[in-house]
């Protein structure tokens, strides 16, 4: 794959002097000091058009961005023999936000929110597969619950089981009753405002938050979307919350931080209490459990099982706090 990635690069106006393999991406340092990074894109040329206009209007209004970079051809995608389409774009070097660090946490909920305010002029029109509607939330939480379904009956109709397929059964319930809840005050929540969709991040976490000596950047927009922009929030906060065990002080302080910069409206406010109520931390470990070889007693799906359960009590306690606030 290596001399096949150094066939690749000869398409680029530019001269590497090494290429190294990364998570899922190749670095390739040029002769001029500078980084690159090679990647695969799974998608349509058009889409990829669309991305590299995107991350140019970024550009034009004063924000840090990764750009792609064409072919020699022009070509925004180089197509391999294979039909596997790769892209090129420039890097940043810096360090990725520390989730351990109360300062970068709070630091990557203001850069989302500064996000949000300055790509709310990018008026293009996106394809239907990368716009979500009201709807959903709701369809995607009603698809879950029959995965838990599925699951929880796959399980019951085994005749052994091993522990963590016991431990599962034991608190379906409780957990399903959560997902119900979400459900049914997703049902009831009032009618969005235009106002609180537009243009996100679609996969904001800490691993795509770089501190760089520009900066804090953000990098890797592949998933952009429009959706509501609380789904970007309650995404990077659920994350950080289930690494701080569900901390009240921590979780008021990143909601207060993305507040000052873009308000928040009450039907957002309702939207992350509803988020952080469905347990979806349950759902992936049982839907890693379901498409996983189960005929091995899956030692990592019980652990994950069992840090659910001994966050559920910090996780309650914050989650009436949280409904308290947005309801107050």
């Amino acid at each position: 794959m290596y001399n096949r990635t150094e066939i690749i690069v000869e398409a680029y106006p530019y001269e590497f002097t090494d290429i190294v393999k990364g998570r899922g991406v190749y670095f390739c340092y040029g002769k001029d000091g500078s980084k690159k990074i090679l990647k695969e894109f799974s998608g349509s040329v058009s889409k990829a058009e669309l991305l590299e206009r995107f991350l140019c209007y970024l550009k034009e209004h004063g924000c840090t961005a990764e750009q792609f970079i064409r072919t020699k051809e022009g070509e925004v995608l180089f197509t391999d023999t294979d039909e596997t389409r790769y892209y090129m774009r420039t890097w940043f070097d810096g360090r990725e936000c520390d989730t351990r660090n109360r300062e970068d946490i709070l630091c990557a909920v203001r850069k989302l929110a500064q996000f949000h305010l300055d790509t709310a002029g990018f008026d293009e029109e996106l394809p239907p597969v990368m716009r979500r509607g009201t709807d959903f939330l709701g369809q995607e939480y009603m698809r879950h619950t029959r995965e838990l379904h599925k699951v929880r009956n796959y399980i019951k109709a085994k005749k052994k089981r091993n522990e963590f397929e016991t431990d599962f059964l034991n608190e379906y319930d409780y957990y399903l009753a959560q997902a119900d809840e979400a459900s049914g005050r997703l049902l009831e929540a009032q009618e969005p405002a235009g106002a609180y969709f537009g243009i996100c991040h679609g996969d904001y976490s800490h691993h795509n938050l770089l501190f760089t000596s520009k900066g804090a950047v953000i990098i890797n927009y592949e998933r952009f979307c429009r959706d509501a922009y609380i789904s970007d929030f309650a995404h990077f906060f659920r994350k950080i919350m289930e690494k701080h065990n569900w901390n009240t002080g921590l979780g008021m302080d990143m909601i207060h931080a993305y507040d000052k910069v873009r308000r928040f409206g009450k039907w957002e406010l309702g939207q992350l209490c509803i988020r952080m109520c469905y347990p979806e931390k349950f759902w992936k470990v049982a839907n890693h459990y379901f498409n996983s070889k189960k005929s091995w007693a899956n030692n990592r799906d019980g652990e994950k099982l069992v840090k659910i359960r001994a966050q559920e009590r910090e996780r309650a306690e914050f989650l009436k706090i949280l409904d308290y606030f947005v309801m107050g």
